[in-house]
């Protein structure tokens, strides 16, 4: 089971991207946490994700510890395994926060948008001053105690020039290792965004063969993903999301929804399916569920379907205002990112790359280096 609690709808940035809609001070109160992990653990499953999203969670610090703690005894007395997310714009972070968060074995995801021309262009913050510095600050505080911490750039039209650089500046200047590309699909994106885009993609692609040549591996999910995707012969059931079914987001309301993504600011209830303390509300829960999966004629008669992310029911619902219908901007993304992913791995493997192949084909290091 996923569950994601929204611990507020304020943010020290204001990102020209974000999903989250119209920013407001105030956390999710004590007793609407308390309910929301009564409601989570309620499930009595044998694991439980707990991810910890925004708004900016770390505003609300102490109830995030405070959910935390409550969350680690529920998991305890039910003998239930827990793994713990928080989704962050580092620029809150400091040492003790640091220092706790790996004391309570965080698995923590900061957002920054690559170099400094990247990031500027999306993510100032929210009274217009760059926030660089501080994500950066915090990016290297974060990697000081979580050398393999994620880090989420968003593509957008106005900084899609820079998408190259910023990957190589994050994983050369500053040694990330594991880098998620997130393009801000709700955006319009014409044909020199979109140009720009598939440009930086085989850039990204280029400096990801650099890397494994050179011994220094690191993982990028638009490639990665996409080679896994190629050995396995498309998504699995297991790779997708449960949406409104094993995943489920709880607003500062207490709110439920399918993901996230769809809390925004909490007044659109078209996507809510029931709240902490009444739980579910089935009806309106089944028929989500129904709707979930794709049924674009033309994405359904694709060779490329199979290894194509259409069936992100919140990117739908949000690029045509139904779940199980999607857009163009996907489709050029997930075209791309195959098209990448396969030329890498082509090259990889005939090289026998010791690194591509212990990590994709599960060969030892010794006896990739034998063949």
């Amino acid at each position: 089971m996923d569950v994601s609690l929204a611990l507020t709808h304020d943010c020290n940035l204001a990102c020209r991207y974000c999903y989250a809609g119209a920013k407001r001070p105030g956390a999710m109160p004590w007793d609407t946490a308390r309910a929301a992990l009564s409601f989570a653990f309620g499930f009595r499953t044998p694991k439980l994700q707990l991810g910890f999203f925004g708004g900016e969670p770390l505003l609300a610090w102490d109830l995030l510890k405070r959910c935390t703690e409550q969350a680690e005894t529920l998991a305890s007395e039910q003998g239930a395994e827990l793994r713990k997310t928080v989704t962050t714009n580092a620029t809150l972070l400091n040492p003790e926060r640091v220092d706790w968060l790996r004391g309570h074995a965080f698995y923590p995801a900061l957002s920054l948008d690559g170099n400094r021309a990247m990031h500027d262009a999306t993510r100032p913050f929210a009274d217009g001053r760059s926030s660089f510095a501080a994500c950066l600050r915090g990016l290297r505080l974060a990697l000081e105690g979580f050398p393999g911490v994620e880090v989420i750039l968003v593509p957008d039209p106005c900084n899609v020039a820079h998408l190259a650089e910023g990957v190589r500046y994050l994983a050369e200047r500053e040694n990330v290792l594991r880098l998620s590309v997130s393009p801000n699909f709700y955006a319009t994106w014409d044909a020199a965004g979109l140009a720009a885009l598939r440009l930086a993609f085989d850039a990204i692609a280029d400096f990801y063969l650099e890397r494994h040549r050179r011994g220094r591996p690191l993982a990028i999910n638009v490639i990665d993903s996409k080679v896994i995707t190629r050995l396995k012969d498309g998504y699995a059931c297991r790779d997708r999301c449960n949406f409104g079914e094993r995943e489920i987001a709880v607003a500062p309301s207490g709110r439920l929804y399918p993901c996230e993504r769809l809390i925004g600011d909490d007044t659109d209830h078209r996507m809510c399916i029931g709240d902490v303390w009444s739980g579910f509300d089935e009806a309106r829960r089944r028929e989500v569920l129904a709707r979930r999966g794709n049924v674009n004629g033309e994405c359904l008669k694709c060779g490329l379907r199979r290894r194509c992310m259409n069936w992100c029911c919140c990117i739908n619902y949000t690029l045509t205002g139904a779940i199980d219908r999607t857009d163009g901007i996907v489709c050029f993304h997930e075209r791309a990112a195959i098209e990448v992913a396969d030329r890498v791995a082509a090259a990889l493997f005939a090289e026998r790359n010791p690194a591509f192949l212990q990590r994709f084909y599960h060969e030892p290091a010794a006896e990739c280096q034998g063949h």
